[in-house]
C-alpha cells in the first residue's frame, strides 16, 4: 500500500546506536554498584579481622604473668620483651611474654598453666605486605617443651607497633628483666593495606593487671 513504508537504514542505525548507548550506561552502572558492594564487603571483612586480632591480643595481654627472678639463682622462665623494629614498609615490632593460659582459654580451671606468647610480622613478598603471626608455647612448667602452635592473626599488614606505659610516659621498647617490672599499659597499633592500596589504621590500649601493682 502506498501509505505504508518500513524503517530506513539510517533510522535503524540510529535506533541501534541509542540501544548500544543505553546498554553501555546500564553496564557501567551495574559495574559501579558491583565494585562499590565488593569494596564495602572487603572493608567490612578487614575491619572484622582487625577487631578480632586486636581483641585476642588485648585478652592475652591482660593475662600476662611475671615476677622478678629468684634472688639466688637468677633464673626465671618468665618473659616480657617488647622490641621496636622498622622495615621499609613501616613498624614491625615484636612482643614476647608469659601468660596464664587458663585465664584465656579455661575459665575457672583449678590448675593454671603458663604459656609463652609471641606476636611478629612475617613478610609476604607477593603482596608487599605481611601476616601477623601468633606463636604459643605451652606446658612451660612440665617436662615437655615441644608444644608449639602457630597461626595467622591478620593478613595484608604493613605495620605493627607496640608502646608501653610506665605510669608517666610511653616508650617504644620494654624489657621486664631490665625494668624489674611490667608496664602498666600497652598500646597496639595495627596498620593494614586494603585491596585498593589504602592504609587502614587500628589503635587500642589495654591495661596490664599485674603491672598496676608494681
Amino acid at each position: 500500500m502506498r501509505g505504508q513504508r518500513g524503517f530506513t537504514l539510517i533510522e535503524l542505525l540510529v535506533a541501534l546506536g541509542i540501544v548500544a548507548v543505553l546498554v553501555t550506561l546500564l553496564y557501567e552502572t551495574f559495574n559501579s554498584v558491583l565494585r562499590s558492594t565488593q569494596q564495602t564487603d572487603e572493608e567490612s571483612e578487614m575491619d572484622q579481622m582487625a577487631r578480632i586480632s586486636m581483641g585476642i591480643m588485648v585478652n592475652e595481654l591482660k593475662s600476662v604473668y611475671w615476677h622478678p627472678p629468684d634472688s639466688q639463682t637468677g633464673d626465671s622462665p618468665l618473659e616480657f620483651i617488647g622490641q621496636d623494629n622498622q622495615t621499609d614498609t613501616g613498624a614491625s615490632d615484636t612482643l614476647r611474654f608469659t601468660a596464664l593460659s587458663h585465664a584465656r582459654f579455661q575459665e575457672g580451671a583449678a590448675d593454671p598453666s603458663l604459656a609463652i606468647l609471641e606476636y611478629e610480622l612475617v613478610s609476604v613478598p607477593e603482596t608487599e605486605t605481611s601476616v601477623l603471626m601468633h606463636t604459643e608455647e605451652t606446658n612451660l612448667l612440665s617436662q615437655s617443651h615441644d608444644s608449639l602452635e602457630q597461626y595467622e592473626l591478620a593478613e595484608r599488614v604493613i605495620g605493627l607497633n607496640f608502646r608501653y606505659f610506665d605510669g608517666k610516659e610511653w616508650s617504644d621498647e620494654w624489657s621486664a628483666a631490665d625494668h624489674k617490672k611490667l608496664p602498666k599499659a600497652v598500646e597496639i597499633q595495627l596498620i593494614l593495606k586494603d585491596y585498593a592500596g589504602r592504609e587502614r589504621r587500628f589503635i587500642t590500649q589495654t591495661d596490664i593487671p599485674l603491672g598496676q601493682t608494681s
